[in-house]
């Protein structure tokens, strides 16, 4: 069992990542009237309100985690100790590894360029020569208090706003890269499988494998049920937030300079690459799913003879598809990607219109 001070790290992180949230939705509230401002801070509170989505989801359903990850662990190993199977089975490896890479990447290098603009705005008010030196945070966060009062105040929240920041990043890249790890291994089993149907003759011992494989897909059906409660709700939240944040930064882009906008830009490509990369995960385990029963098409058990080689394969042609759903209101595929650039686009033009009839007012 974890130590108490194990336990005690998530809270840690959580509560830190609340008081940050509470921050930026102070921000929101003093700059109502401002548009510009108001959707400057509630993009950000956005973020850390889905990283403690994210971690409720987790801890709630943290017994099929533990099942999950260790009927997958035990599946996966049986395959990789397997010298023929391996290279089958870590085939789709790269397709994982990439997209995951790449978000991660994004995602630290968009919070590094939140923390480094207060030290690029002092060293060059510094180099001005500026003697009453302006302090800006990370996050556009407002507190009860000035934070700026004295220098170690300042630091102090400083710190603080690096530390909520790295939680940021670390939840965001952890939990999304874990989806993909997740389906990496149903996929390759998946792949290890269609290898074993494809192969499968009559005159070997085919009720073995036959039964092998039935067990084996019973537990990535399992699995596949496990992974959806989990993560159904992380990515129906994704979906609105995501849609959301990348309006208020559109709409913020236009209306800042360029320097400003392509940094902006560069936390719109965050988004759209979360959502990418979840659509791209689903729709492969999909691909996998129908490869799957296409080797059991390709097999050759019509003409085998074997009643009950038939029958077995039959069997298995009648097995669930592999298709994972957000809540059962809608599937994780690529078509995600479309939907909520489409939606992102039109709540702008939406705000655009908005902002044109209060201006002729």
């Amino acid at each position: 069992n974890p130590s108490i001070l194990y336990r005690m790290v998530p809270a840690i992180h959580g509560l830190a990542s609340v008081l940050t949230c509470c921050a930026l939705l102070n921000y929101c509230y003093q700059h109502i009237a401002s548009l510009h401002l108001f959707l400057k801070g509630l993009g950000l509170a956005l973020s850390f309100l889905t990283i403690l989505q994210k971690m409720s989801c987790l801890m709630f359903y943290r017994q099929r985690l533990v099942k999950l990850h260790a009927d997958l662990a035990m599946t996966f190993n049986l395959d990789l100790n397997d010298i023929e199977l391996r290279p089958i089975l870590l085939s789709p490896l790269l397709s994982f590894y990439r997209p995951s890479l790449i978000l991660s990447t994004v995602t630290y290098l968009v919070i590094v360029i939140y923390w480094i603009t207060p030290i690029l705005l002092i060293i060059i008010q510094l180099s001005r020569g500026v003697n009453v030196l302006k302090f800006i945070l990370p996050f556009p966060a407002s507190y009860p208090w000035q934070p700026n009062v004295n220098t170690w105040l300042y630091l102090g929240h400083y710190t603080f706003e690096i530390y909520a920041g790295i939680c940021l990043g670390s939840f965001t890249s952890s939990i999304d890269s874990l989806f993909g790890f997740y389906i990496f291994q149903i996929s390759g089993q998946l792949r290890t499988l269609s290898h074993r149907i494809k192969n499968l003759k009559s005159q070997h011992n085919y009720r073995k494998i036959i039964s092998e494989c039935m067990n084996r897909h019973q537990i990535l059906t399992r699995c596949q049920d496990h992974l959806e409660r989990i993560y159904g709700p992380i990515v129906l939240w994704m979906l609105v937030t995501n849609a959301m944040v990348m309006c208020a930064l559109i709409y913020q882009a236009a209306h800042v300079s360029p320097t400003k906008a392509a940094i902006i830009g560069l936390y719109i490509v965050l988004k759209s690459v979360q959502t990418l990369v979840y659509g791209w995960f689903g729709t492969f385990l999909e691909t996998e799913n129908n490869k799957f029963r296409e080797a059991i098409y390709a097999s050759d058990w019509a003409g085998s003879g074997e009643k009950c080689l038939m029958t077995d394969v039959l069997i298995m042609m009648t097995y669930k598809p592999f298709v994972l759903k957000a809540c059962s209101l809608s599937n994780i595929s690529i078509d995600m990607f479309v939907a909520v650039s489409n939606t992102a686009i039109s709540y702008y033009f939406m705000l655009r219109t908005l902002e044109e009839q209060d201006n002729n007012l």
